[in-house]
């Protein structure tokens, strides 16, 4: 009898512990290890474009813009928002901006790669696809986030 009273003891904690929840939450943000933080809204001033890069991460966040006047790069790192001056170009120029772009301040070196592209019914911007921000530290360590965006530019 006490053999018994064990085993339908231990069968019924297994199928408690077994039983599916009423409720499930929502899966957890993923980062995917992107070491900016997201980058507020931003203005631009009249006549002035940027390219906008968007981490692919879920949810998608804005991780970079990036001016031609003045030539700079901007994100967050650590809680900071840091301009970084254009120190080399590379490739076509799309609305002012070149297709590789390196930024250089701060201990960090940011390398912006992007494919531009107007589609059919866009007007006054362009696509940026297939895009990468390449962040390396003042330690040498190196991260490479896939983005993608646009190029818009304030109406002058």
């Amino acid at each position: 009898m006490i053999r018994l009273l064990t085993f339908a003891a231990v069968v019924l904690t297994a199928t408690a512990a077994l039983a599916a929840p009423k409720t499930q939450n929502a899966p957890a943000p993923n980062d995917g290890g992107v070491p900016f933080g997201e980058l507020a809204q931003q203005k631009l001033a009249p006549g002035q474009c940027a390219l906008f890069l968007w981490a692919n991460t879920s949810p998608a966040r804005r991780i970079l813009m990036a001016t031609q006047n003045p030539a700079s790069a901007r994100v967050v790192m650590k809680g900071k928002t840091l301009d970084l001056p254009l120190t080399a170009w590379d490739g076509e120029q799309v609305m002012g901006l070149y297709e590789e772009q390196t930024f250089t301040g701060e201990g960090l070196t940011l390398t912006v790669r992007f494919r531009g592209e107007t589609p059919n019914g866009l007007i006054g911007g362009v696509v940026a696809r297939d895009g990468s921000v390449e962040l390396k530290d003042a330690a040498g360590w190196e991260t490479v986030v896939p983005a993608a965006g646009m190029i818009a530019c304030q109406a002058g």
